[in-house]
């Protein structure tokens, strides 16, 4: 913080400029020593406005540190890239264990990985993959040696600017484009356009190994499709694998023709020199020797569950009775066991039971919640001390860095007391664990009927906090209340949500939204309204925003909204106001006291000159 000396700078002279400014040689007086001591006042206000934009950079600070708290317990648990550190996955909440069937210290996943949620059993899962489901695609063989960074115009054979494609998934085109004006786009480039520009409904792929560029679309199944349409460059076709030579009577109008081989028929349509692909074959087979369609396909896959019971999903004509109709996913759930099918063949696990995995994610998450609420709670409730106010640079000059530390941590007290913000952040996440979830038979409390051994904490001084009152009836629950224990913590209502009028979404106890919701989806919202989303910084936030999003710009016309940003501007404001007054101030009473000099030594002069004069 500044003192009078600090302001003037740039005035030290009587004309305002960086002279010397030498005073009091006439009258004898300490022109500064007392130009500080009028300037008293003025210092005062200086000094309070400076530790006022103190105080509220450090309760800026405060609140970063809080956000960053809540965003590593975001990272920890609510972050829905990883089901590992996704509490709300209910693979978080299945007590069992996965384990390889054949006696091996580790699963073979190279067929299948199995994971068990809410609803599986225990005991013994064999898949067998017959095939895997698959999306419509085309493959091409290119030339010996091409690589990813051959140039698409030394495959084609052409100098184009651009080159272009388009593509039809479902209901709906896609058009790629990729720039060639240098000439120097790759197949590389290609395929990167490919699957930027087609929203992860097509995926492109090249292999430097086989030569192979395979166009698929992302969704498989039986009645996934992938049409190459009108308009794509022609030259392009010497890629993909297609052109207007494969079919017969080219011409003006649209021209169909059927290919058949192996006693399959598929139509290819063509239009003047433009040309569209498509397949309704059951099989893959070779045009003009090097392109072949792949076409889509349900998986067929039997699963055999604890108990010895099989079933079949098939689309194979003339299947034993019981089956059920081919998979159009390589990823599905039944019956409480997730399924990610690889590759053909067979896999099995044994599946058992291990409540003790549910109960640590539990405790972890309940450790880590109420580091945070009690740290937040004790910033809320404790006492700033007066005596300790931000230090001037005048009293930091006269004290060690030691001292200026411990001064300064007693000073940081209370700055947060009875802060809005927070008390409602709290108030939100204690009533998401003692509001009760609907249609799931479970509450918390000490003394309920149906509690499962957690509640709110007896000591009144932490009423945010959590505790597990009794770990067994917890794991008790746990291995006989699965589903409960799941759908309590869990559940994600399917009510839509609820749009104010000023277009936020709505979230509290009173929406049917809410009380469908389970805790930790209860507390993933509140989280994401007041930090934002996981793995986001920057953001709208409530306390993101207050904290760190300036909306005042009064230099530039625009209003404020009192953030904390906007404080700190405003004493920014201020304190240059006081110190332009002070430097005005302090340059007219140095103007002052240089007449005074002036004066002083006009009389001087005159004292001498009489002296002479009666001396003389």
């Amino acid at each position: 913080m500044s003192d009078v000396s600090s302001v003037a700078s740039g005035t030290t002279g009587a004309g305002g400029g960086n002279m010397i400014r030498l005073t009091g040689l006439a009258s004898g007086l300490d022109v500064d020593a007392l130009v500080k001591k009028m300037m008293a006042g003025e210092q005062t206000k200086l000094d309070q406005a400076q530790q006022t934009q103190q105080t509220e950079q450090w309760k800026q600070e405060a609140y970063q540190d809080i956000i960053k708290n809540i965003k590593e317990l975001q990272s920890s648990f609510f972050d829905s890239g990883t089901s590992d550190k996704n509490i709300l996955s209910q693979s978080n909440f299945a007590p069992f264990t996965v384990s390889a069937a054949n006696g091996s210290s580790t699963v073979d996943t190279s067929v299948a990985t199995f994971t068990p949620i809410v609803g599986a059993q225990t005991g013994k899962y064999t898949v067998s993959v017959a095939q895997l489901a698959k999306g419509a695609g085309v493959t091409n063989t290119l030339a010996a040696g091409d690589t990813l960074a051959t140039k698409l115009t030394d495959i084609t054979g052409t100098s184009e600017k651009s080159f272009g494609l388009i593509l039809n998934v479902g209901d709906g085109n896609i058009n790629i484009t990729l720039d060639n004006t240098d000439g120097k786009a790759t197949i590389g480039d290609l395929v990167n356009a490919i699957n930027n520009q087609s929203s992860g409904y097509v995926n492109a792929k090249f292999s430097e190994l086989t030569g192979k560029f395979t166009l698929s679309s992302a969704a498989t199944g039986k009645s996934s499709t992938l049409t190459i349409v009108n308009g794509t460059s022609a030259s392009l076709s010497s890629i993909i694998g297609f052109s207007t030579d494969t079919v017969e009577n080219k011409g003006a109008g649209l021209t169909t023709k059927d290919v058949t081989k192996d006693g399959v028929t598929t139509q290819f349509v063509v239009t003047a020199g433009d040309w569209k692909i498509t397949s309704d074959s059951a099989s893959n087979y070779k045009v003009n020797g090097s392109a072949a369609i792949q076409n889509s396909q349900n998986a067929d896959v039997t699963i055999t569950v604890p108990g010895g019971t099989s079933v079949h999903f098939t689309d194979t004509p003339g299947s034993e009775t019981g089956t059920q109709p081919g998979k159009s996913t390589n990823n599905f759930t039944i019956d409480g066991m997730s399924y990610m099918l690889s590759s053909e063949g067979t896999a099995s696990v044994n599946i058992g039971s291990d409540t003790s995995k549910v109960y640590d994610k539990i405790k972890s998450f309940i450790d880590k919640y109420n580091s945070i609420v009690d740290d937040i709670q004790t910033k809320l409730t404790e006492k700033p001390n007066k005596d300790y106010k931000p230090l001037t640079d005048a009293q930091k000059s006269q004290m060690t860095t030691s001292q200026i530390t411990a001064w300064e941590t007693k000073a940081k007290v209370g700055i947060l007391r009875n802060d809005d913000n927070l008390e409602i952040m709290l108030n939100d996440l204690s009533t998401a664990f003692t509001t009760s979830v609907n249609n799931v038979g479970l509450s918390l409390g000490r003394y309920s009927s149906n509690n499962f051994g957690i509640d709110t904490s007896k000591d009144y001084t932490t009423p945010s906090h959590i505790d597990i009152v009794d770990p067994e009836q917890l794991k008790r629950a746990i291995a006989t209340k699965g589903d409960q224990i799941s759908k309590m913590f869990t559940n994600i209502s399917a009510i839509p949500n609820t749009i104010a009028k000023d277009g936020t979404v709505e979230y509290d106890s009173s929406l049917g939204q809410y009380k469908e919701d389970g805790i930790l989806t209860r507390i993933s919202k509140i989280l994401q309204k007041n930090v934002g989303y996981t793995n986001t910084t920057f953001n709208s936030a409530i306390l993101t925003s207050f904290a760190n999003k300036q909306y005042d710009f009064t230099l530039t016309g625009t209003g404020g909204k009192n953030t904390l940003p906007d404080q700190i501007y405003e004493q920014q404001l201020k304190i240059k106001d006081i110190k332009t007054k002070m430097a005005t101030k302090q340059e007219k009473y140095y103007q002052q006291f240089s007449k005074l000099e002036t004066v002083m030594n006009q009389l001087n002069a005159q004292q001498s000159e009489l002296s002479s004069m009666l001396g003389s």
